[in-house]
């Protein structure tokens, strides 16, 4: 029996227990394309998993909150850069032609191109302004803006590997990043430049190096063509989809809001149970989502697809809070003595982290529908940032981190339980 062959002998059985239906052959290519992402993505989050733990004990809770408000204002400031990255997904992988898929992709890079680089000019001459209205430091915030300029690259890079369904060289390129980024993150430590600078500059050159490589690999399809009917559809999209964009960058406001009702030890705490929790959650429906989004781009049923979202979704719930509660805990014995570790709390992180991979699969059903999608989408994420917002408000200074952990709760359950009750929509697609 052929590797294949076992695979979907093991795939297929599960399957048609949840499912009550055999395995037909495109879902079998989708759970092989899926396996290829999920070695590289598990092999390099494995990788960026243990630079976080480094980081965190050889930064101190101090350093690790400096670099995580990185992180979280580069998702900010990264807004008008990655304006075309979904839409450039969406309609790239629905083109059945491979000409028609080149012209998407090249006319999106040579607008990737130009957001990015007048976005990194905006921020960089009004970053005085700026990180005083963050109330963060000027190094601080210019680090996240070339840590955002450097993540959309790689975005926009990896998602060109999507719409042209080379998943093995996807799985390839994103561990690639993560041994990149923690090699040179060690080597910077080893020559003794133990800061959270040295953690964001291994962060950022992995991103641009590997960006740099994938782009020469899809040569062929990134020409000088720029088309005008593309530009125009991508950009529409985008435009329904820039609401949700900011809302979804500006969910890092938790952090900030810790910063300012707290301290920035308290945003590394808070980080500490946000990594193994949400962000794992995150990674596994990344893994999912790589291939996900282009299959539910081209698929001409997708009510067939949210029926399966709908029974998978109480198993999803049974395995992945036990499974992220045992995740905390061994975080926390790797972060070091520095950080306390709350069985409270990671029960509640382990809740959000749950709800939060429940609200990505209806979310991103949804945007592979179009430009309607596309505003549902919006509408859920906006409905998202203002939950966390009003609660974390009032329930930060009440209750510290134990609020924030309620408050990503309900701040993903309000906005699932709301694009699920929208009878009309799903009844359209």
């Amino acid at each position: 029996m052929s590797p294949k062959d076992f695979a979907y002998r093991l795939l297929s059985t599960p399957y048609e227990l949840i499912f009550k239906e055999g395995l037909e052959h495109r879902t079998a290519e989708f759970f092989l394309s899926t396996s290829y992402v999920a070695v590289g993505t598990l092999f390099g989050s494995a990788l960026t998993f243990i630079f976080l733990i480094l980081g965190a004990r050889i930064l101190g809770p101090q350093g690790f909150g400096e670099l995580s408000l990185v992180m979280s204002i580069s998702l900010i400031v990264g807004i008008s850069m990655a304006l075309n990255l979904v839409a450039t997904v969406n309609y790239g992988s629905g083109a059945h032609d491979d000409s028609v898929r080149t012209n998407i992709i090249s006319t999106a890079s040579i607008e990737a191109l130009l957001l990015v680089t007048v976005s990194t000019a905006f921020f960089a001459l009004l970053s005085p302004q700026l990180s005083y209205l963050l109330g963060v430091s000027a190094a601080v915030f210019l680090f996240a803006v070339a840590y955002g300029a450097a993540f959309t690259c790689y975005t926009f890079a990896m998602n060109a590997l999507r719409v042209v369904f080379s998943m093995k060289a996807y799985a390839l390129s994103a561990a690639a990043q993560s041994v990149v980024c923690i090699a040179l993150f060690l080597a910077l430590v080893t020559d003794g430049m133990k800061s959270w600078q040295s953690a964001a500059y291994a962060l950022s050159v992995s991103n641009l190096a590997v960006s740099l490589i994938v782009i020469f690999y899809v040569r062929a399809h990134v020409t000088r063509q720029f088309d005008s009917y593309w530009a125009r559809r991508i950009m529409r999209y985008s435009f329904f989809a820039v609401p949700g964009l900011i809302a979804v960058a500006f969910m890092g406001l938790d952090r900030i809001l810790i910063n300012l009702f707290m301290t920035t030890a308290a945003v590394g705490l808070y980080n500490a149970y946000f990594l193994p929790s949400i962000t794992i959650a995150a990674t596994l429906w990344g893994i999912v989502n790589t291939t996900f989004f282009p299959y539910a781009s081209r698929s001409t049923d997708k009510r067939a697809l949210l029926r399966k979202i709908n029974t998978v979704t109480p198993y999803l719930a049974v395995v992945l809070v036990p499974l992220i509660v045992c995740a905390e805990a061994i975080a926390f014995v790797l972060y070091g003595h520095q950080y306390a570790f709350s069985l409270q709390l990671s029960f509640f992180f382990a809740l959000a982290a749950t709800v939060y991979a429940v609200f990505l699969s209806y979310t991103w059903l949804a945007a592979s529908v179009g430009a309607s999608g596309a505003k549902m989408s919006t509408v859920c994420n906006v409905l998202a940032l203002l939950v966390l917002i009003c609660l974390d408000v009032v329930l930060i200074p009440r209750i510290g981190i134990l609020g924030a952990a309620i408050t990503l709760i309900f701040s993903y359950l309000v906005p699932t339980v709301f694009l699920y009750s929208r009878k009309q929509f799903w009844e359209r697609i």
